[in-house]
């Protein structure tokens, strides 16, 4: 209503101001006579004359006949004149700027942003229970009489593959072999040698039977004794590259056998060799020790568990329940090595596979379970409002027929029953006042807290949009 009045105050003003006014209504005598140019009275019931002053010093006098009085109206009178309606002009704008921002603001604030935010906590009670229960992948329901859930039985198997590098030095003492040709110019009688008989060469290298040998008997052709001949082979008496002899041909050269010296065999019976001795070595090579079997053993066998982990992780579905005390131990079907302990080798290989069975529930299952004994004893005015705290002792596994029998205890919290869409009709355009008898007055609430925005607003908004509860 104010702002109604200024408003209508100022219009009227506007409209005055387009009104011819008489002289005697805006100038007193004495000010009529200062602003005439000519220093004359000036009598408005003769002539009706209207004068205008455009500039100071200068009036032009228009006739009219519609009017019967005269206007005058003197430069500086106008000059007030225009200045007071700025100012008016000034003051009206500015009040109904303030008018229009006390509508947007008592809009925004108590309209469009008010919001209600109520933060409940509820009347909670903990139900422990405790009691064995059956896991049996032989079963597809629980039997909540029996206390049997149904379960799952995984079986894993890797096999896995590594090759290793040994860690021993050893000698490498090895003999020179070779052939040697056996003459028999001795007699037709064939001569029997034995294994590890002797050979020397002219500069006494030793080099003895791989096994015993039969000489055949010499021929004889027009009185004259021809030679017999086989084929044997030697090995070096010492291991060393020395023994990688030339070959060694009459006339210069000829294998003796010393256990025929000082009797006529020995001439009778030695030796060539038409190829060289080869094989000779003695140096420092890689050796396999039983610690290097060992360690690779170890290496392998926890990669093969190592990969029956990740196939428990990527394979078993998440929901379900793998408990330490439900995965057998891992048994291993095989291992084995491509060489063995003293092999002069540089690198070895290692094979091993093995295999782990797991049992796995569902602990909703469980959950389920416990509530269901629980219902006989929770009062109907509250509800599982959270999940509960399980410990899980006194594992008795059988993996063979998929069974895990298991001591559950459990702490199970129930809270009140509280409806947050009945809040919020209840609370709806409630005084703070109001707020508190209302939530004083309801039994399952513990503790209560409410914030009203913007700061200003001592209300719950008439909006159920704009009201939010969240309960705990």
């Amino acid at each position: 209503m104010f702002f109604y009045d200024i408003l209508k105050k100022y219009t009227t003003m506007k409209n005055n101001q387009k009104k011819k006014r008489k002289v005697k209504d805006i100038f007193l005598p004495h000010e009529l006579n200062n602003y005439s140019s000519d220093k004359k009275q000036i009598e408005t019931s003769e002539v009706p004359i209207r004068f205008i002053d455009k500039s100071e010093g200068e009036r032009k006098i228009e006739d009219t006949k519609e009017e019967e009085s005269i206007t005058v109206i003197a430069p500086v009178l106008k000059e007030k004149l225009t200045k007071k309606e700025k100012v008016v002009d000034k003051k009206f704008k500015i009040l109904l700027g303030i008018f229009f921002s006390l509508v947007a603001f008592y809009y925004l604030g108590f309209v469009l942003l008010a919001k209600a935010e109520v933060n409940i906590t509820t009347k909670k009670m903990e139900m422990p229970f405790s009691g064995t229960v059956l896991v049996d992948r032989n079963v597809f329901a629980t039997s909540f009489n029996q206390a049997v859930i149904p379960g799952n039985l995984f079986v894993f198997k890797a096999d896995e593959t590594q090759e290793f590098s040994s860690t021993g030095q050893g000698k490498d003492e090895r003999k020179a072999k070779g052939i040697i040709t056996i003459y028999n110019n001795y007699s037709t009688s064939p001569q029997i040698l034995v294994a590890t008989t002797r050979f020397e060469t002219p500069d006494n290298k030793i080099f003895r039977l791989d096994s015993r040998i039969v000489i055949p008997g010499a021929s004889t052709k027009n009185g004259k004794l021809i030679p017999s001949t086989i084929d044997v082979k030697v090995t070096a008496d010492k291991p060393g590259p020395e023994y990688n002899i030339e070959a060694c041909n009459l006339p210069d050269c000829k294998f003796t056998i010393p256990g025929f010296e000082g009797t006529s065999k020995f001439k009778g019976f030695y030796g060539i060799s038409t190829k060289a001795m080869t094989g000779g070595t003695a140096g420092s090579v890689p050796l396999i020790t039983s610690d290097d079997l060992k360690n690779a053993e170890e290496v392998i066998l926890q990669k093969v568990m190592d990969s029956i982990e990740q196939d428990l992780q990527n394979k078993i579905p998440k929901e379900l329940k793998v408990l330490p005390e439900a995965k057998s131990g891992i048994k291993i079907t095989n291992v084995d090595s491509d060489a063995k302990t003293g092999d002069y080798r540089e690198k070895f290989t290692v094979t091993a596979e093995g295999e782990v069975s797991i049992i796995a529930f569902n602990e909703n299952d469980v959950i389920e379970y416990i509530q269901a004994i629980q219902n006989q004893d929770k009062d109907e005015n509250y509800e599982y409002c959270q999940k509960p705290e399980l410990e899980y002792s006194e594992f008795k596994a059988d993996f063979n027929k998929g069974t895990l029998r298991m001591l559950i205890n459990a702490k199970q919290t129930v809270c009140h029953k509280l409806s947050s869409d009945e809040i919020k009709k209840t609370i709806i355009g409630k005084n703070r006042k109001e707020l508190d008898e209302i939530f004083e007055n309801n039994p399952g609430i513990k503790e209560v807290e409410v914030k009203l925005w913007p700061l200003w607003i001592r209300k719950v908004p008439n909006s159920l949009k704009k009201i939010n509860v969240f309960i705990d």
